[in-house]
């Protein structure tokens, strides 16, 4: 983890461009008497996108989510904010480079990193060459996907902690938990330290070793890819509808009370956290009034169990469509019908948004050529025989998500 820096809790009241584009957007809405909320909206359309590619990749321990420039971990990067970070991705169609058979049942979209794609399907992770397909290797009694850092990728095995040479599947180092623990997928801000959920307890381990450097226990089950918030602070939910912000020694900076069982990680970004909860709310809360414990605010957004996507607006997609959310305000801004899926996300990349349900889509979220009317505007769609979803999540201009292709018959695909 960095040096301790100041507070970022005040970091809200900092006028940004964010606040000024949030600002002339309300000024538009009242000077036009229009509702700031539009349903199924579409404008005359997209905007160019920026030309493919980023001059440097980030360093994850330099960038505000602790990106890499891979889809390396649940969520893409530290901060799970589903934004890819190496400017690349397909935005005027796609092809099939390959696709690989998978089970029906697969609930997790896969993790891309270093040329290899990780894929869970039930109590199994297979591991294919992003390239062409090829599978590489498998690892039983793994539910959840790894995290990937380098030339090592990090899993949970029932009561043990692995890291595994990416190359082939074996284990450099194990650490084993109690007899009887559920080990979840850890995660990392610029690779010091890994922050393992086993149970009730969270353990800062020591990445090259397995060695702890100390261990909070919290109240209820932890889920797995904990948030890292403005690479200091671990953002962590439990299935007893707690959500907890601890700095990096371990010590409660903030403590909340949720309303309902959260379904997926929490998401952050420089000001908030952002949790999705079996109540089919999205709930969003701002660190510096950890004091009171107070819900900045929520907003219904039915069922969303692969994540949010965090960049202009806070995005989720699930049982009742795609919604773009102001996180300022708590506000909806839009609403796109791309079916009921409740297994797709969103993933951004290149001023696009893709997004599974009925089909697989691609808008651009913030279209400028229409000011009255803020989006989306669709960029392309592809058909399958049905569901789209696990994913999608993009990595090096690829697309990867699970589709189903038959009455029975899913597979996971490559796309570009």
């Amino acid at each position: 983890m960095p040096s301790r820096r100041s507070s970022p809790f005040a970091s809200d009241s900092a006028v940004s461009r964010r606040a000024v584009v949030a600002a002339l957007g309300a000024a538009t809405t009242a000077l036009s008497g229009c509702s700031a909320i539009a349903d199924d909206v579409s404008v005359s359309g997209p905007d160019d996108p920026p030309k493919p590619g980023v001059d440097d990749l980030p360093e994850p321990g330099e960038h505000v989510y602790g990106a890499d420039g891979e889809w390396s971990s649940f969520g893409c990067n530290a901060s799970n904010t589903r934004t890819v970070a190496d400017g690349k991705a397909p935005v005027d169609g796609v092809t099939e480079r390959w696709r690989a058979e998978v089970s029906g049942f697969t609930r997790r979209e896969p993790v891309v990193s270093g040329g290899r794609v990780y894929q869970p399907v039930g109590d199994r992770l297979d591991v294919y060459a992003a390239a062409d397909g090829t599978k590489l290797w498998s690892k039983e009694q793994v539910h959840e996907p790894p995290l990937v850092r380098g030339e090592t990728a990090y899993v949970g095995v029932r009561n043990r902690l692995l890291a595994l040479d990416p190359k082939t599947g074996e284990a450099k180092w194990e650490r084993t938990f109690g007899r009887n623990a559920s080990v979840k997928s850890p995660s990392t801000y610029g690779g010091d330290w890994l922050y393992v959920p086993v149970d009730e307890t969270v353990h800062r381990i020591d990445p090259k070793t397995g060695e702890t450097d100390w261990s909070r226990r919290l109240f209820g089950e932890l889920l797995g890819s904990p948030a890292i918030f403005m690479g200091h602070y671990v953002a962590l939910a439990t299935k007893a509808g707690k959500l907890y912000l601890l700095g990096p020694d371990g010590t409660g900076a903030a403590e909340w009370n949720l309303d309902s069982t959260p379904r997926v990680p929490p998401t952050v970004d420089a000001d908030r956290v952002y949790v999705s909860c079996l109540d089919g709310n999205i709930y969003g809360f701002l660190p510096r009034n950890e004091s009171n414990g107070k819900t900045d605010w929520q907003v219904q957004i039915g069922w969303a169990d692969g994540g949010l996507a965090v960049q202009k607006y806070v995005y989720a997609a699930g049982t009742s469509g795609l919604h773009a959310i102001d996180p300022r305000k708590g506000e909806r801004v839009w609403k796109q019908d791309v079916g009921d899926w409740n297994l797709t996300a969103p993933a951004l990349g290149r001023d696009t948004l893709f997004v599974g349900g009925d089909k697989l889509y691609a808008f651009d979220p913030t279209p400028g050529s229409n000011p009255l009317t803020p989006g989306p505007a669709k960029r392309f769609e592809k058909s399958f025989h049905g569901r789209v979803g696990p994913g999608p999540v993009l990595d090096d201009g690829t697309l990867y998500v699970v589709a189903q292709t038959g009455e029975s018959a899913y597979h996971l695909f490559a796309l570009e």
